[in-house]
């Protein structure tokens, strides 16, 4: 479960996987660049358009604090003016009802000159402390008891200097004020006070550079409106705060662009509204074009890339499944599936390679399997041929007669083993028998070589009888028992004693052939694995036996020595389980 679901590294990846995610890598940097260069274009858009709304709300102030300049320059005009001085300080001491009226009248004649000079000023209020008050112009509304009682107590406080109150609720109009002050021998004694209406929207609509239909101008103070086109708009706290800035947000139910900024001079936040929606339509229709374009390229390129890797892997993918086929040995499937490959390419040039290499390959297993096999035929049949059997039994029947008849029972016996031994070896009908007739053999053989080297030999058999049906080539022991006593034996001053015994592992049989000879060395030892130790003696080496039980069995069959000085020698003959079955 474990290696299951174990996290697989790049590098284990297929090739097809590999190149779809450094493509995908690729592609996603590069919307990623493309997303970044377009927010900060965007980002740099409204930065100048904000640039340009700020620019315009500037304009806007300058131009409308400018005419609040002009309003307070006419206020201390009015109330330095020597003939206003004049008649005011007459109105003071005259006592005649009739001169003070007629010098009222000049004294508003003049005002009124005066304020033809401004047209946004609505009407000009004068009032003294002996409760004489006039107007000049007309004024839609009159500020109420509380807001003149304000205005004066303002410009008392002032003395002589101009005081402004904002609009509210109540009074839409912006009042300045000012106390007049005699410059006379009565030196800043107050002559009465000055109350100018101004119409800020008037002033406002003349000087805001927003044209109507696409942005509206608001002018805040503090939590109060100063100026309002309508009550749609309330600004945060936030905005309030930051005295300066913009931002995106819902007035009157649509998406609108606010710039705003704050006066120093008047304390004044002028807001300047533009619809979103006029502005950001062409911004919002380009942003949008260029994510679908961008969304189609990335599924374009994905899907190219695809088939790229595609064309690239396929043909390496149907390579390594060759291969797979190849290691297994089923070179037939390769050559009946291969399909000639008409790319130029280095793939197309390795398949072309791989499958002419798996042709040849198949060719010669198949030559070289035949070959062997017919020499080994060869070999066989010729050392049969070197025995007339016909002879040789008659020869070997007529010995043991001669041998009974003079009762010479082991010279009987002795006959009677060459005689079994030679029938079953020059056989012609089977090439392999099973084990139970081949230790049959090797007991014959052995029964000649103990009379011939009597107590000197001794020989020990350990193989179960559940073993005998394991198939085996034919004489494929008696040429190690052979070597084991011409090697061990005859160089040996003491006793000889051939162990063979057989023992079952996973996938079948061991047969060991140990003696208890000599022994070799490591560089004789691997010469002998090797199988460069010439054969004597019978003709069939180790190498011929080795070479024949591979073939009929397969790579995990053959043979495998050990040895070492002074400890005898054991060479062991690994059968598979599918041997087993009855010849």
């Amino acid at each position: 479960m474990t290696d299951r679901f174990r996290r697989i590294s790049f590098r284990d990846m297929k090739i097809k996987h590999k190149l779809m995610v450094v493509m995908m890598l690729l592609i996603l940097f590069f919307c990623l660049v493309v997303m970044s260069c377009l927010q900060y274009i965007f980002h740099a858009y409204d930065e100048m358009l904000y640039a340009q709304s700020a620019q315009t709300i500037n304009n806007s102030i300058g131009d409308i604090e400018n005419e609040i300049r002009n309003i307070e320059k006419l206020s201390l005009t009015i109330a330095t003016d020597s003939r206003i001085q004049e008649q005011l300080s007459k109105v003071k001491e005259m006592t005649n009802e009739y001169d003070r009226a007629q010098t009222l009248t000049d004294f508003k004649n003049k005002i009124f000159v005066y304020m033809l000079t401004e047209k946004h000023i609505s009407s000009i209020h004068f009032m003294n402390n002996s409760g004489y008050s006039l107007m000049v112009g007309q004024s839609a509304q009159i500020p109420d008891e509380s807001k003149m009682e304000e205005v004066l107590i303002k410009a008392r406080q002032a003395k002589g200097g101009n005081v402004w109150v904002d609009p509210d609720a109540a009074h839409p109009y912006l009042l300045a004020a000012r106390e007049i002050r005699s410059t006379g021998s009565d030196l800043l004694e107050p002559l009465g006070t000055l109350i100018f209406q101004v119409n800020i929207a008037s002033v406002v609509h003349q000087h805001q550079t927003v044209t109507k239909g696409s942005g509206y101008l608001y002018i805040w103070k503090s939590d109060q409106p100063v100026y309002t086109s309508d009550a749609g708009f309330q600004p945060s706290v936030a905005m309030m705060d930051a005295k300066q800035g913009y931002t995106i947000q819902k007035v009157g139910g649509l998406s609108s662009f606010i710039a705003y900024t704050t006066s120093k001079e008047t304390g004044w936040t002028y807001f300047s509204i533009l619809s979103y929606n006029d502005i950001f339509k062409k911004k919002n229709d380009l942003r949008f074009a260029l994510l679908v374009v961008v969304f189609l390229l990335f599924i374009t390129v994905i899907a190219i890339s695809y088939g790229f890797a595609r064309g690239i892997t396929k043909p390496i993918e149907r390579l390594t499944q060759q291969m797979r086929y190849a290691e297994k040995g089923d070179f037939e499937w390769i050559v009946t599936n291969s399909l000639d490959s008409d790319r130029s390419d280095e793939v197309g040039y390795l398949q072309k390679r791989f499958f002419i290499m798996i042709r040849r390959i198949d060719t010669l297993i198949e030559e070289n399997y035949t070959r062997q096999m017919l020499l080994k035929d060869t070999e066989y049949r010729a050392l049969q041929a070197q025995i007339n059997p016909h002879f040789l039994y008659n020869t070997l029947t007529s010995i043991n007669w001669m041998a009974r008849t003079s009762g010479q029972a082991a010279i009987s016996r002795m006959v009677e083993a060459l005689s079994r031994l030679l029938r079953n070896a020059i056989s012609n009908n089977m090439q392999v028998i099973t084990l139970g007739e081949e230790i049959g053999l090797i007991q014959d053989y052995m029964s000649i070589q103990k009379v011939r080297f009597e107590s000197e030999l001794h020989f020990l058999l350990d193989i179960d009888e559940s073993f005998n049906g394991y198939r085996i080539p034919k004489m494929s022991i008696q040429p190690i028992v052979e070597n084991a006593i011409k090697h061990g034996l005859e160089n040996m001053l003491g006793d000889c004693t051939i162990t063979i015994a057989a023992v079952e592992w996973e996938e079948g049989i061991d047969i060991s052939i140990t003696d208890n000879g000599p022994g070799m060395d490591e560089i004789a030892l691997e010469q002998l694995r090797k199988f460069e130790i010439p054969s004597k003696g019978t003709g069939i080496g180790l190498k011929n036996i080795h070479e024949r039980l591979r073939l009929m069995f397969g790579e995990s069959a053959g043979l495998h020595f050990n040895s070492r000085v002074g400890m005898g020698t054991t060479v062991t003959i690994k059968l598979p389980k599918e041997s087993g079955s009855d010849v």
